[in-house]
């Protein structure tokens, strides 16, 4: 992207004169402290124009938290809405773009459809959240959502991030011979809980999971128990796409990627990307280093991006936040081998109705 804005574009006009773009990054371990103290130096040593807070709630909200500490135009992505839009009580210097925690819901609830437990068809629902931000959000709305609609769901039970030990929770389950798993988790937790829900012989139809399954690295590690998982796909190169920036696509911007690491990109590398569209766009239309000016700039975006369409046109406790897309996919087995996320859903955006590319399979790892 430096190079686009440098090169191609002979840098940006900033209060009449072209200037080129720096972009500093830095890591922050997911670790929220790290984070914290990342953003300030960003913010007070770096002078940064424009700063981006990315990547689940624990790492996001500490950024936006310190761009509003610091008065600093801050683009929020790539991080549900609903935490991010509960840590701050004002949200004057920054914006947030993905997709709301009730808009999983819709998408799991499309997949458990797939597989043959509609609502109201009494399924048994085991959830499993941990006591962090994602978990706080989507548990209390899963199990709203889902009772609502007839499902019988166990009790919510909010379990420490980072457990070694889920011997409680897997017998809770097996007890009520749960037909469905469904939650949100880091993979190191999700490992252990499914590993021991099949140590212990439990069995389910269904298996929904968000953050834990999303790249084939952290599936990878299950073997052959990932069979038949389910999972949103926030992004992949197939979405019809292009962007208003760079004019490249999802598949351009694949191609380059691979020409560069050997593999196809994976679905966050899409959401850093347009990340980067939209900070830039921003100061283009800015045309200053005005603070103020570039924070209306980012307020009034409307762009397609390589993950889609980009306009803050909602509100969540008084934070503008842009709504994106999703489908819903299932590990598969490929030719080869290997793994793949398969698309098999998407009722929940049928603009991507174009991308999917393969049917719900019966059945996972823990039916023997």
């Amino acid at each position: 992207m430096t190079k686009f804005v440098n090169e191609e574009l002979g840098g940006l006009v900033i209060d009449g004169e072209l200037c080129p773009v720096e972009i500093i990054l830095y890591d922050t371990q997911s670790d929220q402290s790290t984070c914290s103290e990342m953003a300030d130096k960003l913010c007070v040593e770096d002078k940064v124009d424009i700063i981006i807070g990315m990547n689940t709630p624990e790492t996001a909200v500490p950024v936006e938290t310190k761009a509003e500490q610091h008065e600093v135009p801050c683009v929020g992505i790539q991080a549900p809405v609903d935490p991010c839009a509960m840590a701050n009580d004002v949200s004057d210097w920054h914006t947030h773009a993905f997709w709301t925690v009730q808009t999983i819901y819709d998408e799991y609830q499309a997949l458990w459809t797939a597989a043959g437990f509609p609502p109201e068809s009494g399924a048994k629902i085991g959830l499993a959240f941990a006591n962090d931000s994602d978990g706080s959000s989507w548990g209390p709305l899963f199990y709203e959502n889902a009772t609502a609609a007839g499902y019988e769901v166990l009790p919510l039970d909010l379990y420490p991030s980072g457990s070694n030990d889920f011997s409680n929770i897997v017998k809770s389950f097996k007890d009520a011979d749960i037909d469905i798993l469904s939650g949100t988790n880091i993979p190191p937790d999700f490992s252990n809980l499914y590993t021991q829900m099949i140590s212990a012989g439990v069995e389910v139809d269904v298996v929904t999971m968000g953050k834990c399954c999303l790249l084939p690295g952290d599936v990878e590690a299950l073997g052959d128990n990932v069979e038949g998982i389910m999972t949103e796909v926030w992004w992949q190169p197939s979405y019809p796409y292009t962007s208003d920036l760079t004019g490249k696509s999802g598949q351009d911007v694949n191609e380059m990627y691979t020409a560069d690491n050997g593999r196809g990109i994976p679905q966050p590398t899409g959401y850093a990307y347009a990340a980067l569209e939209l900070a830039i766009t921003t100061l283009r239309n800015a045309g200053t280093r005005d603070k103020a000016a570039i924070m209306q700039a980012l307020r009034d975006l409307d762009v397609t991006t390589i993950v889609g369409p980009i306009k803050y046109d909602k509100e969540m406790n008084g934070m503008q936040y842009a709504q994106t897309v999703m489908t819903g996919g299932q590990w598969q087995k490929q030719d080869d081998g290997t793994w793949g996320l398969e698309i098999i859903d998407a009722s929940v955006f049928p603009e991507l109705e174009g991308c999917i590319t393969a049917e719900y399979k019966e059945g996972n790892a823990t039916k023997h």
